[in-house]
C-alpha cells in the first residue's frame, strides 16, 4: 500500500529505521499533560503509545495512536488521579507489525505546592 508524502522535504526511512526523535512535555494543570512526539517520518504507518509512570512506579495514564501516518504527535493526556509531587516519567513506544521499533522517555515533576510544573 503507498502512502501520500508527508508534509515537508524530509525523506521517509523504512520502519526498522524510525526513532523518536524528540519528546515535548507540558503538564497543564494536576490531571492534564500536554505531550508531543516527533518521529522520524516514515515510509508506512506505526503505532505510538505513550505511558506516564508515578514516583512510585505506578502507570497513571497511558495512550495508544494505532497505524499514524503522521510523524509529528501533539496529545493531551488525562492521569487516573491527581499528580503528586516528585518525578515522572513519560515512556514512548514506536511499534510495528506487532513489534517493539524504538523507545524513548522523557522525566518532568510537579511543584510541590503549587501544582504546576518545575
Amino acid at each position: 500500500m503507498s502512502f501520500p508524502p508527508f508534509s515537508g522535504a524530509r525523506p521517509r526511512v523504512p520502519v526498522a529505521e524510525v526513532r523518536v526523535e524528540e519528546i515535548g512535555v507540558n503538564p497543564l494543570d494536576r490531571r492534564r499533560v500536554d505531550v508531543a512526539v516527533d518521529l522520524t517520518p516514515c515510509q508506512e504507518p506505526v503505532t505510538v503509545e505513550m505511558v506516564i509512570v508515578g514516583p512510585q512506579d505506578d502507570e497513571l495514564c497511558s495512550a495508544v495512536v494505532v497505524e499514524s501516518k503522521e510523524w509529528m504527535l501533539d496529545k493531551v493526556l488525562h492521569l487516573r488521579q491527581d499528580a503528586e509531587p516528585g518525578e515522572y516519567t513519560l515512556h514512548v513506544g514506536v511499534f510495528a507489525h506487532g513489534e517493539l521499533v524504538t523507545h524513548a522517555a522523557r522525566t518532568f515533576s510537579f511543584l510541590r505546592d503549587s501544582g504546576q510544573p518545575e
